[in-house]
């Protein structure tokens, strides 16, 4: 324990529709998935909370233990209830369920770093099937609920988690294009995580295919599936999602699918994932890959600025940022005419797109004395909502405090 005394911890949580993995990784290490039960392979746990009635709460498979010997009130599918907005009777206090899930929530945290209580926990990350804008703000609620000082937290959906899983694997096995199968609910969904190469930072996106699966002939149809899916690409490295994988029905299939390629169970990869991504994500150097998802911005918004002298980009929002964590601000100081251009310029592309947005109504001044406060917000991850304030310059030159607005279509 002494030798981790004062390291930082990075955590990873998938939260999933009634279970959640959660995997934590120390600086410099490899990510480690926490298993309810000492030894075990075993990475679910179910969304269940209980109250006991001498007092104090457990969690998941305990929860259940409990509540069934009738010393406890369990509280099941924490996630979706929460959505719901549900509230819940627990013992003598109504509590939102959106509260429970932040104490399960605390609870997971409290279980990744259980072995090293002394380290700090400087990044979390939590990622779910679908991150929608109910989602957001749920786990919103529930990050602010949970106290997390001093800790950077962000979201994002399990095929993000895919990619930070999938670009953080040694070089044998990320050459080429990477596939995960998901087999649940009778129904196979396929990603491949596609680069590409000639950009600098490298892009990555994700194509999805799904298909509908007869479970009587598993191993016929998954073996059509396979040809289908990878089409053209050269794919060496595979990943198996679902527990519909683990009951011994691939043959042919599985044959097929090793053929030049690496296959893996893939029980707890998004939670590893989502740790891969929270050391990432407070690395400050140059990264050398970004992720274009469905939440992330597909376009760099700048400014062209003089500053000291010298032509330069300044970069409100950035491209492969969540649109709901890619807002900027910035003053400027206006030099000619009453007009500020914002540059529009996808990441792979050396053509800008320019928006000029004209400042109506401004007093007469002479240049350089108009000072303004430039907040850009993105509203999805096409299109951002810029906010101009005129603040003046001081004394000399007093602010007016008028507000302009104007919606960019990226």
């Amino acid at each position: 324990m002494a030798e981790n005394t004062g390291k930082k911890i990075y955590i990873g949580i998938d939260l999933d529709a009634d279970v959640s993995m959660v995997s934590f990784a120390y600086e410099g290490c490899e990510p480690e998935t926490v298993s309810p039960m000492a030894g075990s392979e075993i990475f679910a746990i179910p969304l269940a909370i209980c109250l006991k009635k001498n007092g104090g709460w457990a969690y998941g498979e305990e929860a259940r233990r409990v509540a069934k010997s009738g010393l406890g009130q369990c509280e099941e599918h924490l996630l979706e209830r929460a959505l719901r907005g549900e509230q819940v009777q627990v013992g003598e206090k109504l509590y939102a369920v959106s509260d429970l899930l932040a104490m399960f929530l605390k609870k997971m945290v409290m279980m990744a770093g259980r072995l090293e209580p002394a380290v700090q926990l400087h990044c979390l990350v939590i990622t779910t099937r679908v991150l929608d804008v109910p989602m957001i703000r749920l786990l919103q609620e529930c990050v602010k609920t949970m106290q997390l000082t001093d800790t950077a937290v962000h979201f994002m959906d399990h095929k993000e988690s895919f990619f930070y899983y999938g670009s953080n694997q040694p070089s044998e096995f990320s050459a080429h294009d990477m596939g995960l199968f998901e087999y649940r609910n009778r129904q196979m969904q396929f990603w491949c995580l596609e680069r590409e190469k000639m950009t600098r930072p490298q892009l990555f996106s994700i194509r999805e295919e799904r298909y509908s699966f007869d479970v009587q002939q598993g191993d016929e149809v998954f073996t059509r599936i396979i040809p289908q899916a990878f089409g053209k690409h050269i794919i060496t490295t595979v990943y198996l999602v679902g527990d519909g994988f683990e009951n011994g029905w691939m043959k042919q299939s599985l044959q097929l699918l090793c053929q030049g390629r690496r296959v893996f169970l893939g029980k707890n990869l998004y939670s590893k994932g989502a740790c891969f991504a929270a050391m990432r994500m407070v690395d400050t150097s140059p990264k050398r890959s970004v992720y274009i998802g469905e939440h992330e911005m597909k376009c760099n918004v700048s400014l062209k600025v003089y500053e000291r002298g010298n032509l330069s980009f300044f970069t409100l929002v950035t491209a492969g940022i969540p649109w709901f964590e890619a807002q900027g601000s910035c003053e400027v100081i206006i030099d000619g005419t009453p007009t500020i251009d914002f540059w529009i310029q996808q990441p792979n592309s050396r053509e800008a797109r320019i928006e000029t947005v004209s400042l109506g109504a401004l007093p007469e001044r002479e240049n350089r004395t108009t000072r303004m406060i430039i907040d850009a917000v993105p509203t999805s991850d096409h299109e951002v909502l810029v906010k101009l304030t005129d603040i003046g310059l001081g004394e000399l030159v007093p602010g007016t405090g008028k507000k302009w607005e104007y919606q960019l279509q990226l």
